[in-house]
């Protein structure tokens, strides 16, 4: 990169040409102000926050590149003139009363308001009324706080590749809309919350973390999401000094999802309403009874031995799975099928390289929202990559294309997807059928999204899809549903955080940690080895599997991994 020479402030550097006014600055450590610009972004110089003088002219430092021979000078007369305007303008358009606003103390324009000594308004305020949305279950959109500054319509389409969000109208009358101008509610936002986490005011907000507290008043802990195999950098806001999560936002430097999430990674887990497992029981001629901890272990002891089998699914972290491989060495076995119907011959950076996709009996707005979101920007971004659905049932991929196909009709997909580069097949489960089409394709590349969240890890372990009997049977995990069931005959113990209606039928029940009570290290769909860190204490009398196990074990979790 061609390096040039510049003043800045009255001091010549040399930089690299390209780079914009802003991104000089920021290298020198040099303040200038912003609100529109945000660095996961495109910039557009909405605001005009950021302007800064070159030889008597004004210019927008996000969008102007540097350029040989220019003299930028920062904190001038005429650049404080302008960015104090531009922020008068902006307080003045709609209701900026900060006192009343769920966002103050969190919001980039009152910090600027502060930044600038802006004591009083010099244009009339709150002359208009305008709209507040609340149709959507998860976020309230209030349309007199909102600035303009496209953050979240850029965020939606460039980030979260939905393309939900857009703009009518022009000038004083802009209005953020949803499609077609329909209540958010109402239209086809997949509730990934992106644009709650982008906004910079108190335009877009989630309903849940309404008033609980601000950043300043959060521990904010790093930690990643365990919904499914994907594995994405998350940041919880836990309320300092309290047992309680206030939200849930990505992290932007995660290289996996980048600050994106989905609706079940932001919102699920906060509104996640199955029935805990307060405390463990045991069953007897007389129903249940509430068993402790010492208790627990003393069954538990009892019943391992030759004729006990341990049956785990992939809600279980690689040191569970390493101590229960301790206390019932081969004789552990995965409740649910963990190998792939074909191996993937491709990653995630693959996947956002591709000319083509061919979707196969997954919706990924469902159930595999940040994979969704990478397809997504390909398809409906720039790129104009082509997607090819191929399902029975009802997928929401449907309304972003016409390549739609039933199974029966795959090879019709195939044939439409000649010619592209770099063909991606994405999914999760196939029928032996397709899978047997899909081998005879040399030229394709493959995406498999595991069932559950470490299947990997269970793979890694050499934990095998087999239906073992045994006279006493062990699960760990959350999918015990069908023990019971292929088991009539066995003494049934359960570790589980959840209480379903095939619980009744189980002999010992162990109540165990979940969500973010829990800690530990998974492998996401990638092979690689992630750390979910605890943010939670539980608030029921429940055990933390790995105590459990070490007890059993006679191991801790340190010497075993």
């Amino acid at each position: 990169m061609e390096r040039i020479k510049i003043k800045f402030n009255g001091n010549e550097v040399e930089v690299d040409s390209g780079k914009t006014i802003l991104d000089v600055a920021n290298e020198l450590g040099i303040h200038i102000p912003t609100l529109c610009n945000f660095e996961p972004l495109a910039p557009k110089g909405y605001c005009r926050m950021c302007v800064v003088e070159d030889r008597g002219a004004l210019k927008a430092s996000c969008v102007t590149p540097v350029a040989a021979g220019m003299e930028i000078q920062t904190d001038t007369p005429l650049v404080k003139e302008a960015r104090y305007i531009n922020l008068q303008l902006l307080f003045g358009e709609r209701n900026h009363y900060c006192m009343y606003c769920e966002s103050s103390g969190d919001c980039e324009l009152q910090d600027l308001g502060y930044e600038f000594g802006l004591d009083h308004f010099d244009f009339p305020p709150y002359e208009r009324k305008f709209l507040v949305d609340n149709s959507h279950k998860f976020l309230t959109i209030d349309h007199n706080r909102c600035i303009l500054c496209r953050r979240c319509i850029r965020a939606c389409s460039e980030l979260a590749g939905h393309f939900v969000l857009g703009e009518r109208d022009r000038g004083f009358n802009t209005m953020i809309i949803a499609d077609v101008d329909v209540p958010l509610g109402e239209s086809t936002c997949t509730s990934c919350g992106l644009c709650a986490q982008i906004c910079p005011t108190g335009t877009i907000k989630d309903k849940r973390a309404a008033y609980l507290g601000k950043e300043v008043q959060s521990d904010i802990i790093p930690s990643t999401c365990d919904i499914c195999p994907l594995g994405c950098g998350i940041n919880v806001y836990r309320r300092s000094g309290s047992n309680f999560i206030i939200k849930v936002y990505g992290d932007w430097d995660s290289p996996i999802n980048g600050g994106v999430l989905c609706k079940l990674g932001r919102y699920s887990v906060l509104y996640d309403e199955r029935k805990r497992l307060l405390a463990s029981k045991i069953r007897d001629d007389f129903g249940y009874r509430k068993i402790d901890f010492d208790g627990v272990l003393k069954i538990a002891r009892s019943r391992i031995g030759d004729d006990a089998v341990a049956y785990v699914d992939g809600s279980l972290y690689n040191e569970e799975l390493a101590l229960i491989k301790k206390v019932f060495g081969n004789n552990v076995y995965s409740i649910n099928p963990v190998e792939p119907p074909i191996p993937s011959s491709t990653d995630l950076s693959g996947l956002s390289k591709a000319e083509g996709y061919i979707v196969i009996g997954v919706d990924l707005n469902k159930d595999y929202g940040v994979v969704g979101s990478m397809i997504k920007r390909r398809v409906l971004g720039e790129e104009k990559a082509k997607l090819f659905v191929v399902d029975d049932g009802f997928n929401s991929l449907t309304s972003i294309t016409e390549n739609v196909f039933t199974f029966k009709d795959i090879e019709q997909a195939f044939d439409k997807a000649k010619g592209l580069k770099d063909v991606v097949v994405v999914f999760s489960a196939l029928s032996d059928t397709i899978r047997d089409t899909l081998t005879k394709r040399g030229e394709l590349k493959y995406l498999w999204l595991p069932f559950e969240t470490n299947t990997i890890g269970l793979i890694k372990n050499g934990i095998k899809y087999e239906m073992k009997s045994g006279k006493n049977v062990f699960f760990f995990g959350k999918d015990h549903k069908k023990i019971r069931e292929r088991f009539p005959e066995a003494f049934v113990i359960c570790a589980t955080p959840f209480e379903i209606e095939e619980t009744e039928k189980i002999d010992l029940l162990i109540a165990t940690k979940d969500g973010f009570e829990r800690e530990g290290t998974f492998y996401n769909l990638e092979g690689k080895s992630l750390k979910r860190n605890k943010a939670l204490e539980s608030e029921y009398n429940v055990i933390d599997v790995i105590d459990l196990l070490s007890e059993l074990s006679g191991k801790t979790k340190s010497e075993v991994i």
